[in-house]
């Protein structure tokens, strides 16, 4: 047991050392660079197309009834709204304001995801290249574009485990208190979106196979890298940290929706205004499930469907239904903004996460010293991923980002081990790269709406409607 308690010691001094030898040059440069470009993606011409485009007409409308005193109960909880509505307070009821946080957080999301896999991992190449992919998907950048909501559940998602990790790595106090922050960004995210709740899913997973190593193969614990923490942490810690923060972000950030809006229950002083809070709670959570199970959302047959966009979560991985958010003709040229990701991205991401779920299973790769970071890597994708193949109802691509997020860095993962080879296979891994940025180059007319020639557009949907079993990008 000693020898255990030493080799886990060990193993988080050496993260420790490698993360506090001064400033690495080389990661904060590269880090900088991503987010200069991603920051001029994001912002340019940014007003140019009218606003509402897709659901920005919903959730657009939902934020300014904020500030008009009268919000509507729909179909999600209201944090998304709040940044939408904070934008427009900032801004104006323009293009600009409503659409500049989403943007904002889109910027700043590879950096995120940088500083989530070095924490990690303490690999600097690992984190840069998965801050590389995620920079170079197309679906991101125009969620992010556009007054929508996904971009900030899956900002909030990443802050959350970059605070798991933060606080696992601290001590003491400090330990506590970055796990508390950990467990409210959970209650961020969940508070954008239900769906959100894929990320404390992982958690409970994660907390799971620690504790399942640590009982049957403790040999195995080291391995897990600063993960194996998670065994020294104390009763209180995770009803604290990762049950009550969460859920009381979760309920705070009602408040205000039901101060202008307690959807017909009376407003009381004093402790009933208590009463009224839990009523109201009830009756809104009420109103988003009758929301999530009625007609307009759930037909799901291919003759009859809730919308011309809906896709099977199956076909999300290889990226056959994307959303077509905006289309104008104009003067011969065309004005498209295609909810495509990047179609090389998300093919070589999946192929990534297959590869790594097999290798798992066999016995040289449980042997490796690198099963923290794989195991995490798969579960974060699974646990954002698998839920949504049993909902019976229209879905849409976007809902896979969560998910996409951990397949990106599954094949930064991959990629790195084939640049760490000699000949061919570290050739191919650089050849991934190239090809991925060059497709990304390519698909950006249809994420940014710039104007295109109808035939260039046509190039680009490499998918026809009934040329293809299943596939149809237009």
């Amino acid at each position: 047991m000693q020898n255990l308690e030493n080799s886990l010691k060990k193993n988080v001094d050496s993260l420790e050392q490698r993360r506090s030898q001064g400033w690495d040059w080389y990661l904060v440069l590269g880090g900088l660079g991503i987010l200069a470009i991603a920051l001029f993606l994001h912002f340019w011409q940014l007003g140019t197309i009218p606003y509402p485009i897709f659901d920005e007409s919903l959730f657009g409308q939902y934020a300014k009834e904020y500030l008009e005193g009268n919000p509507t109960w729909e179909g999600h909880p209201p944090l998304g709204k709040y940044f939408i509505m904070l934008g427009i307070l900032l801004f104006g009821q323009n293009e600009i304001g409503f659409r500049i946080l989403g943007a904002s957080f889109g910027s700043i999301m590879p950096l995120l995801l940088i500083g989530l896999i070095y924490r990690l991992t303490a690999k600097r190449n690992f984190a840069l290249l998965s801050g590389l992919f995620l920079f170079s998907d197309g679906l991101f950048l125009v969620e992010s574009r556009l007054a929508l909501l996904n971009v900030f559940l899956v900002a909030f998602g990443l802050v959350s485990q970059m605070f798991v990790l933060a606080g696992l790595t601290a001590q003491g106090k400090l330990r506590t208190f970055l796990l508390c922050c950990a467990g409210l960004m959970l209650g961020a995210t969940a508070s954008v979106k239900w769906n959100g709740l894929g990320f404390s899913l992982l958690l409970f997973l994660v907390i799971l196979l620690v504790w399942a190593i640590a009982k049957f193969f403790p040999k195995n614990l080291a391995k897990l890298g600063i993960l194996a923490e998670i065994t020294k942490l104390h009763w209180w810690q995770y009803l604290l940290c990762f049950v009550i923060m969460p859920i009381s972000f979760y309920l705070v950030q009602w408040i205000p929706l039901f101060m202008l809006n307690s959807g017909g229950v009376h407003q009381e002083s004093g402790f009933g205004v208590i009463h009224s809070f839990w009523q109201s709670l009830v009756r809104v959570h009420e109103h988003i499930l009758w929301w999530h199970s009625t007609d307009i959302v759930t037909s799901i047959d291919p003759e009859h469907p809730a919308h011309p966009y809906c896709s099977s979560a199956i076909s999300w991985a290889v990226m056959a239904r994307p959303v077509g958010y905006y289309f104008q003709n104009r003067e011969a040229y065309f004005a498209v903004i295609q909810g495509l990701g990047n179609p090389l991205l998300w093919w070589f991401s999946t192929l990534a996460i297959i590869v790594i779920t097999i290798g798992s299973l066999l016995p040289p790769f449980r042997k490796s010293t690198n099963i923290g970071s794989t195991n995490y890597v798969l579960l974060g994708y699974f646990a954002n991923y698998v839920p949504w193949l049993i909902v019976k109802r229209c879905l849409f691509v976007y809902h896979y980002m969560s998910a996409a997020v951990f397949s990106f860095i599954a094949l930064a993962w991959v990629v790195c081990q084939m640049l760490e080879q000699k000949g061919i296979i570290r050739y191919l891994g650089y050849g991934i790269i190239a090809t991925v940025l060059l497709s990304q180059i390519f698909f950006m007319p249809l994420w940014l709406g710039l104007p295109i020639l109808p035939s260039d557009f046509y190039r680009r949907m490499w998918f026809m409607p009934n040329k293809f079993a299943g596939f149809n990008w237009i």
